[in-house]
This record gives structure tokens, C-alpha cells and sequence, in this order.
């Protein structure tokens, strides 16, 4: 019997093959990172029937978005205070009452009264989105971090609308 080397053979994949794998492992990860370096979050109110959008502003994970309404019966100003923790995922940490009326929660969080207003901290209510029937009159506005971004009187009367925070791809970053 007789033994035959293949000298000079190796076994496996040739080096040009390895190398062509290294750089095309390299290019999508790099796509990736990229990918995700664009990812951000973005508040969209729209119409709850039509899908119309009347807003899209980029925010960032621990904004603070606050609504500003007028009670429509008892004409007081009510805040609510919302801190933005990811997508589909906003906490309700704080509402200011200057007082107590139809439909106004007296019993969630701390309370105390600060400065004429009934103040609730600590509540941490989530909510994935939330839907109201817009009043031109007792929604004042829509603010991320003391910046009004839009007014009731800016969106259509009466009519079924909604907020959520979603993931958007920004190719250019956009500044707030």
C-alpha cells in the first residue's frame, strides 16, 4: 500500500476566501452601526379615523412633554406632566390642578398644594398612547421641555386624535 502527501494543500478555505468574508463581515457591521446611530424617537399626533398628521417632532428618551388644558367646566388651568421613557412608553409623573372639579383625579400620587395648585407627584402612570377629542378651547398645549411645539387651536375642533411616540430612522439627525 502506499501513502500519497499532498504537499502544499491545505485543507479549508482558500486565504483570498477569508479574507473577501473579513471585509464583507466588516461592511455589514458597519451598516448596522450606522443603522442604529440613526435610530431615534418621534411624538406623532394624528386623527384617530383618518390617520391624518398633524405633528412629528423628534424628542429623546427622559423628555418632559406637558399638556396644558382648561378645565371646560370649571375654567381652571390643568397640567399634566409626562416623561418620555422609549417607544409607545410615556409615564405620567405629575398633574397641577388649581383646583378640584368634574373629572379631575384627587387621589393618585402625592398630594399637596403648592403655590394655589393641587400638585399629585409620583404617580407613574404608563400609557403605550394617548387618544382625546380635541377642544380648540381647553387643550392650550402640547409641550416637550417648556417648549410649546403646538396649540389646541392648531388642530382640528372636536375631532378624535392621538399621541404616541415611535421609532423613526433619521438619516440627518434633526436639531429639537
Amino acid at each position: 500500500m502506499r501513502v500519497v502527501r499532498l504537499e502544499g494543500r491545505r485543507k479549508g478555505a482558500s486565504l483570498p476566501f477569508r479574507w473577501g468574508v473579513v471585509i464583507s463581515l466588516i461592511v455589514v457591521l458597519g451598516i448596522c452601526l450606522f443603522i442604529w446611530s440613526r435610530l431615534g424617537l418621534e411624538m406623532v399626533i394624528s386623527n384617530q379615523k383618518t390617520g391624518e398628521v398633524y405633528l412629528k417632532r423628534q424628542v429623546s428618551v427622559d423628555d418632559m412633554m406637558t399638556y396644558k388644558w382648561i378645565h371646560s367646566f370649571e375654567h381652571i388651568p390643568w397640567y399634566e406632566d409626562f416623561r418620555i421613557k422609549g417607544v409607545a412608553n410615556m409615564d405620567l409623573e405629575e398633574t397641577r390642578v388649581a383646583g378640584f372639579g368634574a373629572g379631575i383625579p384627587e387621589n393618585q400620587g402625592a398630594v399637596t398644594v403648592s403655590n394655589g395648585m393641587v400638585v399629585s407627584t409620583d404617580i407613574h402612570k404608563r400609557f403605550d398612547h394617548i387618544q382625546w377629542i380635541n377642544s380648540q378651547t381647553a387643550l392650550q398645549y402640547i409641550a416637550i421641555n417648556d417648549e410649546v411645539v403646538i396649540k389646541g387651536s392648531e388642530m382640528p375642533h372636536h375631532e378624535p386624535l392621538q399621541l404616541k411616540i415611535e421609532r423613526r430612522f433619521y438619516l440627518w439627525r434633526k436639531p429639537h
